[in-house]
């Protein structure tokens, strides 16, 4: 892959930095989806125990000691609370977001858990420093000193994983460096040197399993991305984005005997030719039959945006459709709309075409309780109708057989 992410520390670039190797704003975006997804999974199973955990221990200290908040503290209290909270709403989050449809949705409402999940864990520690505190082990000075820091670094570092600046990078380092320095100035370190490691290295930890687990996504994705071009180039027309005739003959495998003894099958099979094409390429060159065709292609599937259309390049100026019908009645409809949505194209044709726009000649089979479908046999028939409509004077579809007025 081209781009290739390169440097030691490359892994702990922020996302900006990722974009400009290769990936484009669509790439980014899906590999940040990806990355809460499953960062959303852990996120759920963590809340799971950590409820279990925490309200297990909440109910086991309360019977021990009688009164909690005397035992232990209002800080403590108020802390435990905050933990079971946090986690049953990141579950009830969780479970509403693989829910609902909307990805969007979706999507935000696992960030937004993740995001709880994270902040409230930090508050845990900052109750914790102020019940220690209070119980008197520590002083209140020491512990609003580890408290400043600690929120300034939550307030600059969280941020990152939702706005992708370099501003961020610059304020998260700048703000450590100066809250820091406030507070030993202004408060004194003294104990609370213990807790400013915790409050710096708890977050920085966080970001940098972030930005491992971001960097193997990106690994990740580029190598799909790379396995979706070898694709493209082994199944698709690199011209018209059509499927080719490799692509075609898995088509037939994969749904042959899912069209054999089934009842409910209609199965329209549809072979279309640009008229004179020959006169059209040498009039406007081969660069004009390229826009020609793609022009046509596009045209194609602008007008049947459908699951149950399948659309092959079969030769140089020769495409073959598949329709899934529910109603067979509506076969002759659909052979019509190819043939209008090439003639409403309004594409010049040579000099010498009967037209005055370039048009197409369409044979269509429907086929049916199908028995046995042999590809080579149905293409003789639907080739024969194609070759029937282009000798009823062109632009014109001929349907099983016979000529649509």
């Amino acid at each position: 892959m081209e781009n290739k992410i390169a440097g030691t520390l490359e892994f702990l670039r922020p996302l900006h930095l990722i974009k400009s190797k290769g990936l484009t704003k669509k790439d980014v975006r899906n590999i940040k989806d990806n990355l809460v997804n499953s960062s959303n999974i852990i996120n759920f199973f963590v809340s799971l125990v950590l409820f279990a955990l925490v309200g297990g221990l909440f109910i086991f200290m309360s019977n021990t000691t009688g009164n909690f908040i005397l035992k232990y503290g209002l800080f403590s209290f108020i802390g435990f609370i905050s933990v079971i909270v946090a986690c049953s709403t990141n579950i009830i989050l969780t479970i509403t977001a693989f829910i609902i449809k909307n990805k969007r949705v979706s999507s935000l409402l696992k960030r937004i858990g993740g995001d709880i999940l994270f902040i409230v864990a930090s508050i845990y520690m900052l109750f914790c420093f102020y019940s220690d505190a209070q119980m008197g082990f520590t002083t209140a000075e020491e512990a609003l000193s580890a408290s400043i820091v600690f929120i300034a670094i939550l307030l600059l570092i969280q941020p990152m994983h939702w706005v992708d600046a370099i501003i961020g990078d610059i304020g998260t380092s700048i703000g450590i460096v100066v809250v820091a320095l406030y507070c030993s100035k202004v408060f004194g370190m003294k104990a609370s040197h213990y807790y400013f490691l915790v409050a710096v290295v708890f977050p920085f930890a966080g970001y940098v399993i972030v930005s491992l687990l971001f960097y193997a996504e990106v690994q990740r994705y580029k190598e799909v991305l790379e396995n979706e071009r070898l694709h493209n180039r082994a199944y698709y027309d690199s011209l018209t984005h059509c499927k080719n005739r490799h692509a075609l003959n898995e088509f037939l495998k994969e749904n042959k005997s899912r069209w054999e003894n089934k009842d409910n099958v209609n199965l329209l099979i549809v072979l279309f030719d640009i008229d004179d094409f020959r006169l059209y390429n040498n009039q406007f060159s081969h660069l004009g039959g390229d826009y020609c065709l793609k022009s046509i292609c596009d045209a194609v599937r602008r007008k049947f945006v459908s699951p149950n259309l399948d659309f092959f390049r079969y030769g140089g100026e020769e495409f073959l459709l598949f329709f899934e019908l529910n109603n067979p009645e509506e076969a002759k409809a659909y052979l019509e709309n190819v043939r209008l949505a090439i003639s409403s194209l309004d594409i010049v044709a040579p000099q010498g075409a009967p037209k005055n726009n370039v048009t197409i000649s369409v044979g269509g089979l429907l086929m049916n309780n199908i028995t046995t479908f042999s590809f080579e046999e149905e293409m003789k028939i639907v080739d024969g109708y194609l070759y029937k409509a282009k000798e009823s004077g062109k632009d014109v579809v001929c349907f099983n057989g016979s000529i649509i007025k």
